[in-house]
């Protein structure tokens, strides 16, 4: 939280000037008396900062970078990981399958970068993360993204390395709606659509989508299963890559100007999902994403927004070795129940500007392995029933003096973590092992405004990250240890990470132009590591990830601007787990560029990039991480907007069919038995795609 209200008409002023259309966010007091109207539509966020959206432009506010929906219709793919990797020149994507892939911003991934869903905490089921946060949320739910990086907002738990919320479609009044169909290369399709209307007291929404790929090829022709170390049988080889399909419902209250009740539900299934990195598939999984939330402005002298919020998040997992030539008679089941709620107050006052709450999640996770011929119990261990219950307290604040904005914030986490079953293996064996954690966090950041065109910003923030229960307590396969068993380790530390973030962002005119640096001490990383029996477990080290970005925006005449970007990060070992004697940090992507033509005028909106990445050559080769050449591709995306609501987009993704990798991941097959060497899974070659919507 960076910027601040002063910041607001320069940006206007450089808007105008760029002739692009912005919108220029409000103070709270502002906000909240248009709460009848912006508030009924459901923006629980409206009082948390003062945000500035420029179409055309990427620059973002310090650490916060936002992806509207505009932007996300104009790509093709199914879940998000690739959208942020592509929008964002500081983020890498790990590619695991044609669906459900990773991703990291400046080198914090997977349980490291939080992930929630409206506030709202979202988890995967898998241990193995065959079923990333991101790839259960459908693409025509959501009004836009907002990405945070670094520890500076204290408002959310875990977010080490910063965080991405997804902020949903709400009900509306009056009758909308809007129905999409997609089509591309390799049998890809996708359709759907939502509802939405309702009167000045209640609104609904109501919204159905289905998605469904083949294979996709890889710039010299190999199919997604070919890239499997566990081959398939010959009648799958030519299965679909996934299919997935649904369906969400909204009922919005408002009995009076500033009081908004929100309900809402999504249901999800995917069936038969490729996952050629790993040894299995997911036949089936299912999603069940719900919540409702209290909104209300003005309350008192005391208040200018007070939300009240509770939600469940469910996942259920069935991988399975099914489809591949050497096929186990096991089927697993792993199910992961998030149940949280928060309640959070915001008040402006003559001293400063202050967000505090408290918020709570209990996660219970359950993972077991079955014969699938029999439905015998081989393993009803493999994640025991842990349960894990997280309590926070958090205060921010934002204060203007002069030409300085101040923000800081500060966080107290209670947690407790313990299973329900005695552990099979490991060091405790025999027993029903629990931990509890006491974790302050907290952040100070400042912007300091040299003249009207050069603003430099500071911030030193503190951020933890609780074990997850797959680390602390796995018990994986499905009989007794032998070589390449993973179990957990219950005296695992919380992560904590120390960052000092420095930069500068400087506009003239028609330039905008910034420069970021960050420096990450990791106390208790949570690092995998083959202990020396030959099983593989997790372990506390510290270590180092640093690093920074330059970008830049310049608005042409006529429609036309260039943004152009560079990021690098690099990580390091403070000390090596046993049997690792590589000093560079697993999952730290290469440097990577990125120069873009965009076009968005009158009716019409287009974009050409490159984008480029070095040659990974910093990995840790003792965890099995390979080198990777560099890359480069083009992307070509355009969409024209005729009367009567309907909109039309095309694009090519590498355009010039190259073949290339993007990122490694080291991540295990917590289910199976075998090392720790996942494979890597090359980029589709060219692939076109178009889509045609109507909305109303």
């Amino acid at each position: 939280m960076f910027f601040h209200k002063r910041n607001v008409t320069f940006f206007r002023v450089l808007c105008l000037a760029g002739g692009v259309a912005g919108s220029v966010g409000v103070s709270a007091q502002e906000a909240v008396k248009t709460a009848g109207g912006d508030m009924a539509a459901g923006d629980d966020r409206l009082l948390r900062l003062d945000r500035v959206v420029v179409q055309g432009s990427r620059i973002e506010e310090d650490g916060e970078h936002r992806i509207e929906n505009k932007v996300l219709k104009m790509h093709k793919v199914v879940d998000m990981a690739e959208i942020i990797a592509d929008e964002m020149v500081e983020a890498a994507m790990i590619r695991k399958a044609g669906y459900g892939n990773e991703v990291s911003l400046r080198g914090f991934g997977k349980s490291n970068l939080r992930i929630t869903l409206d506030d709202g905490l979202l988890e995967g089921a898998c241990g193995a993360r065959k079923d990333p946060s991101l790839c259960h949320v459908d693409m025509l739910t959501v009004d836009k993204i907002e990405l945070r990086q670094g520890p500076f907002d204290v408002t959310k738990p875990g977010a080490l390395g910063g965080s991405i919320n997804i902020v949903t479609r709400k009900p509306d009044k009056g009758l909308h709606g809007e129905v999409l169909g997609k089509m591309g290369s390799c049998g890809y399709r996708s359709t759907g659509g939502y509802l939405t209307g309702g009167n000045d007291w209640v609104q609904g929404l109501f919204g159905y989508s289905y998605s469904q790929s083949g294979q996709y090829e890889d710039g010299d022709g190999h199919d997604l299963h070919t890239f499997t170390k566990k081959p398939y049988q010959d009648r799958y080889e030519d299965m679909d890559a996934f299919s997935k399909q649904d369906v969400w419902g909204k009922l919005q209250l408002t009995p009076e100007p500033g009081h908004v009740f929100l309900f809402e539900y999504t249901y999800g299934a995917a069936e038969d999902v490729m996952y050629p990195r790993g040894v299995f598939d997911i036949p089936h999984e299912r999603t069940y994403l719900g919540r409702a939330s209290y909104t209300i402005a003005d309350v008192g002298a005391w208040s200018d927004k007070l939300s009240l919020s509770l939600y469940q998040n469910m996942v259920k997992h069935y991988p399975s070795m099914e489809y591949r030539t050497t096929p186990n008679v096991n089927w697993n089941e792993a199910i992961s129940r998030i149940t949280g709620g928060q309640i959070e107050n915001a008040k402006e006052t003559d001293f400063a500007t202050f967000t505090y709450g408290v918020d709570a999640y209990q996660r219970r996770w359950h993972g077991a392995v079955y014969n699938r011929t029999t439905g015998v119990v081989m393993n009803p261990v493999m994640i025991p029933d842990v349960r894990s219950l997280n309590i926070g307290v958090y205060l921010q604040a934002e204060k203007d003096i002069g030409d300085l904005t101040l923000a800081g914030g500060a966080r107290y986490d209670w947690h407790d973590q313990e299973v329900d079953r005695t552990l099979k293996w490991g060091p405790e064996a025999g027993k029903q092992p629990s931990q509890q954690d006491h974790a302050p966090s907290g952040f100070l950041s400042g912007t300091y405004r040299f003249c009207e065109a050069i603003e430099g910003f500071g911030g030193i923030g503190r951020s933890v990250r609780m074990p997850t229960a797959i680390e602390r307590f796995l018990q994986g396969g499905s009989n007794a240890p032998a070589a390449g068993f993973k179990y957990g380790n219950p005296d695992l530390e919380p992560v904590t990470n120390t960052e000092f973030d420095l930069g500068a962002t400087l506009k003239f005119e028609v330039v905008t132009f910034r420069i970021k640096a960050f420096y990450s001490d990791l106390t208790d990383y949570i690092y995998q590591y083959k202990d020396i029996g030959g099983n593989y477990t997790w372990t506390n080290i510290d270590a180092h990830i640093w690093g920074g970005d330059i970008k830049t925006t310049v608005q042409l005449p006529v429609g036309f601007s260039v943004e152009g970007g560079i990021a690098y990060q690099c990580g390091r070992k403070g000390d090596q787990p046993e049997n690792n004697n590589d000093r560079d940090l697993a999952e730290i992507a290469p440097w990577k560029s990125k120069l873009a033509l965009n076009y968005d005028r009158e009716r019409f909106f287009a974009t050409v990039e490159w984008i480029h990445s070095g040659k990974a050559r910093y990995v840790d080769t003792d965890a099995l991480e390979q080198k990777l050449a560099d890359w480069d591709v083009v992307n070509m995306r355009s969409g024209y907007e005729f009367k009567g609501g309907i909109t039309w987009n095309f694009g090519v993704n590498n355009v010039f069919n190259e073949d290339y990798a993007v990122a490694n991941s080291y991540e295990w097959e917590v289910f199976a038995g075998g090392g720790n060497d996942p494979a890597i899974v090359d980029e589709p070659g060219r692939f076109f795609y178009t889509s045609l919507s109507y909305r109303f």
